[in-house]
């Protein structure tokens, strides 16, 4: 019999009586009913009839509810409480049938005695197995009908002593068996429970590590493997349904400018409230979800067109904009939004994503605390992209692609210092690819850590032809200064090279180290140690504290060139620079000013006192043939310059 429902042995005992219960009633009725047919003709007739009378029909009710029960498991305290009422019950009405066919014995005659005799040893028979999940009901009841045989027994010939004697020694023997076979139910039940809960407990805990592996351990939201998850059940039921759905993802401004100048501790507690805000503004929308540093995302599953997502991404960018306190600071942060839609801009999650990623980056891009919907023109961007990535990497890079160098000036003097090393690609399929695409494809794709080393080494190869004060100044993406093989790699090519290190600057960006500031410092200090400069470039467009530079070892840092462009009408633009150029000095580093092309942008810059320049006003990006000219004509004009001073 399968007790797998029961949770406890009570409620096994209970399950099984409920089972075999219903036949044991029939039984004793029948026995009853036999008895007072049998005996009718020999005593009065209420002596026959009113004990069968009740106990009948109400064996027979019994058992028909019992029997409606049998696949009813109560808790553990209601099924003893069943039972035990259900024992005394029993006892009792036995120890009144066992009276009452004893009363009968009296006025019977010699075969009807036998066969009250028989009808006790078939009772004694019902009642061990039928009672044999309530022990002691089951021995006290038997012990009536045992006392009954013997007390039919008295009056009796030898024949019937040995049948009654017969009777009982069998009864015995199935009583042992009776007990035997109630050890062995128990103990498999215990062993069934004790399995069960070790089952449960794994259950439990598989639940627990699941729940785990899906909720986001600071914010308590669902994490990325969670949003996945989701996103693809829901998809699947707008396929099955033929409905729509879009993905907006989330991206929070200034939340690392926060998190660097206040500890993590305060940035932990500005994501727990943004998570709880999130969830507050999207509740309408379903659940929100961290997919790792400040970016969150959330499926739509309403109204899917560009005007409804651009007013939820509207509604989102204003309720985010609204101070956060913790403790006595007041944190105000934005926010930009990607949206993507279901089926119409993708028809996977995988897609779906990439898509309302790439309208976050089209948002962050085209300027903060915006929202944008992946359009057709993002898709045209994504497709080139794809291309690009596919054409670059069936290339043959070492014919295909090539240095340009634009030099950086002392204004001062003229002296040319470096040559900033500028990526060019000329493919025989797309033709003359510009850097802004495949740059930008190479690092979305990782390929860029298979460009960096090819092109470092032509780098290599043009600056050993150059004069000895002459270095190169050459980019680092992202993923090359977070990977420590790719660091090392790097400078064993610089190593085998020849060139001295002295003469090598590596630009990196503040967007490039926000990818994993810990790591890339590390890096960073490896570079370090070989005898290579650091430079920071484009400082001021991304996301880089003080904090984060004075932890830096850098040795320059490049102001971007769109300060640069209004700078003869912008005084705030003058205010930028001005404040850098003195930053710059405070940390005893060298400033670089990209961009300069007129000569009125370079009086300012130089009464401002920044002398290092790089820009058109000296020179276009020019090819490596053109580089020992410009630095030939450059040396003269430095000569040239000299001999005026010296006059």
């Amino acid at each position: 019999m399968d007790y797998s429902r029961a949770r406890s042995l009570e409620q096994a005992r209970y399950q099984a009586l409920a089972k075999g219960w219903p036949a044991l009633y029939v039984a004793l009725s029948a026995d009853i009913i036999a008895v007072a047919v049998v005996h009718a003709p020999y005593v009065p007739w209420w002596a026959s009839t009113i004990l069968p009378a009740i106990l009948v029909p109400k064996a027979l009710i019994w058992a028909y509810l019992w029997h409606r029960k049998r696949n009813e498991i109560p808790s553990s305290a209601e099924c003893a409480r069943s039972m035990r009422f259900l024992g005394i019950e029993v006892t009792a009405w036995m120890a009144v049938i066992v009276a009452w066919q004893m009363a009968l014995s009296c006025w019977g005659t010699p075969d009807t005695q036998l066969l009250l005799a028989l009808c006790m040893g078939g009772q004694m028979v019902f009642l061990l197995f039928g009672l044999l999940h309530l022990p002691a009901a089951s021995i006290i009841s038997a012990t009536f009908c045992a006392a009954g045989l013997l007390f039919i027994a008295a009056g009796l010939g030898p024949a019937v002593v040995g049948i009654v004697i017969l009777l009982v020694g069998g009864v015995a023997g199935l009583a042992h068996v009776a007990h035997d076979t109630y050890r062995d139910f128990t103990s498999l039940v215990l062993s069934r429970l004790s399995l069960q809960r070790k089952t449960d407990e794994i259950e439990q805990l598989s639940e627990t590590n699941l729940r785990l592996a899906n909720t986001d351990m600071l914010t308590e939201i669902g994490n990325r493997r969670r949003f996945f998850h989701d996103l693809k059940t829901v998809l699947d039921r707008a396929r099955a349904s033929g409905g729509r759905a879009g993905l907006g993802i989330i991206d929070l401004d200034g939340f690392k400018a926060i998190n660097d100048s206040n500890g993590h501790l305060v940035g932990d507690r500005l994501l727990r409230a943004m998570a709880e805000r999130l969830q507050l503004i999207l509740a309408e929308q379903g659940g929100v979800y961290r997919l790792g540093g400040d970016e969150f995302a959330f499926i739509v599953t309403g109204a899917c067109d560009d005007k409804n997502l651009l007013a939820i991404g509207e509604k989102l960018i204003e309720a985010v904009h609204a101070p956060i306190y913790i403790g006595e600071l007041r944190l105000v942060v934005g926010c930009s939004v990607g949206f993507a839609s279901f089926p119409d801009k993708a028809d996977t999650e995988t897609d779906l994503y990439d898509r309302a990623d790439y309208a976050l980056f089209a948002a962050k891009r085209t300027g903060r605390l915006k929202a944008t919907v992946f359009n057709e023109e993002h898709e045209r961007a994504v497709r080139e992209a794809a291309l690009i990535e596919r054409t670059m990497r069936a290339a043959d890079l070492e014919a295909e692609f090539y240095l340009t160098f634009q030099p950086i000036v002392d204004s001062s003097s003229g002296r040319t210092l470096l040559l900033e090393c500028l990526a060019r690609w000329q493919s025989p399929t797309l033709g003359a690819v510009p850097p802004g695409k495949f740059i930008v494809a190479a690092e979305q794709s990782g390929f860029i850590t298979t460009l960096t080393p090819l092109l470092l080494r032509k780098a290599l190869l043009a600056v050993a032809n150059w004069p000895e004060d002459v270095g190169i100044s050459f980019n680092l993406s992202g993923h090359d200064i977070t990977a420590p093989e790719k660091v090392m790699n790097l400078i064993a090519i610089v190593k085998r090279s020849g060139i001295a290190p002295k003469r090598i600057e590596f630009e990196v960006t503040e967007t490039a180290l926000m990818m994993n500031i810990e790591l890339a410092l590390a890096n960073i200090n490896l570079l370090k140690a070989a005898g290579v400069r650091i430079a920071l470039d484009d400082f001021g467009t991304g996301y880089s504290s003080l904090s984060q530079i004075q932890k830096l070892p850098l040795d320059k840092i490049k102001v971007d060139g769109s300060f640069v462009r209004d700078l003869a009408t912008s005084e705030a633009s003058q205010k930028i620079v001005r404040s850098v150029s003195a930053l710059s000095r405070d940390l005893a580093l060298s400033c670089v000013v990209e961009g300069v092309e007129t000569r009125e942008q370079l009086d300012i810059l130089q009464n401002i006192g920044c002398h290092l320049i790089q820009g058109y006003y000296f020179s276009k990006p020019m090819p490596e043939t053109q580089v020992e000219g410009f630095l030939a004509e450059s040396a003269t004009s430095e000569r040239a310059r000299a001999g005026v001073a010296a006059s």
